[in-house]
């Protein structure tokens, strides 16, 4: 028997969150591709607002509500692991939590990483904050959170990969593409006003991912870095 879980809004949060955060990650140390990385990032945050949103008005199973983060449903399930199979057919206690943290750290990731564009000479999205030992804090401050980010991703894989063992019959790693897990549960579904709100949010997403990428200006700093890199090249040849 299969049981739709993951409604498609949550899949795509899911995957898009995880493409934009590793291709962020890679173009961070690549000052040509300082836009690039700022408009995944942006892109990543708005993600999170979506998922945050999402938590208290969407689907079942995705609702923070759903989550089982009292001390006695931890307990249950480090003791028992088996039995979280009809339990809790959605996040088992440890990946509610674990899911919670990543959610917190890729937010502050996000907030951090704007943060630091607007303390630069250009700012982001016309918002511009004093320059100067603000930004350093910030740019130290982001790069914590984000390798504390892939901390806690990291412990999310190797949860799927225990659970996978465990729950073998249960096809919780299909259940990240289809939707379904071969469980009985009752079934999420989505109201219309939750399917319009989906679409709005993954447009207005896309829309300030192209702005930050094409349209908003690389900080001076790093655009005369490149330029000098460029030039440096020419006298080369």
């Amino acid at each position: 028997m299969k049981t739709y879980i993951w409604t498609l809004p949550t899949r795509l949060f899911h995957w898009l969150l995880a493409i934009s955060f590793a291709m962020a990650f890679i173009l961070g140390g690549e000052k040509e591709a300082m836009n690039w990385h700022a408009a995944l990032g942006v892109f990543a945050g708005m993600l999170i607002f979506f998922r945050i949103i999402q938590g208290f008005t969407g689907p079942r199973y995705a609702r923070f509500s759903d989550f089982p983060l009292t001390p006695a449903a931890i307990k249950s399930f480090i003791t028992d692991m088996r039995k979280s199979k009809t339990e809790h057919p959605g996040h088992n206690p440890v990946a509610s939590f674990i899911m919670l943290l990543i959610l917190l750290m890729a937010f502050l990731s996000a907030i951090s990483g704007m943060l630091v564009f607007a303390s630069a000479e250009t700012g982001i999205f016309g918002i511009r904050i004093s320059a100067g030992a603000e930004n350093e804090l910030f740019k130290e401050f982001h790069e914590v959170v984000v390798h504390l980010c892939l901390i806690l991703v990291g412990i999310h894989l190797t949860g799927i990969v225990l659970d996978t063992l465990v729950h073998r019959e249960n096809g919780t790693i299909w259940s990240i593409f289809t939707g379904y897990k071969k469980i009985k549960a009752p079934e999420a579904d989505l109201s219309q006003s939750q399917k319009i709100f989906a679409v709005f949010w993954f447009v207005l997403s896309l829309m300030a991912f192209v702005y930050v990428r094409w349209y908003q200006p690389v900080p001076a700093g790093e655009k005369e870095q490149t330029e000098q890199v460029g030039e440096t090249d020419k006298d080369g040849d």
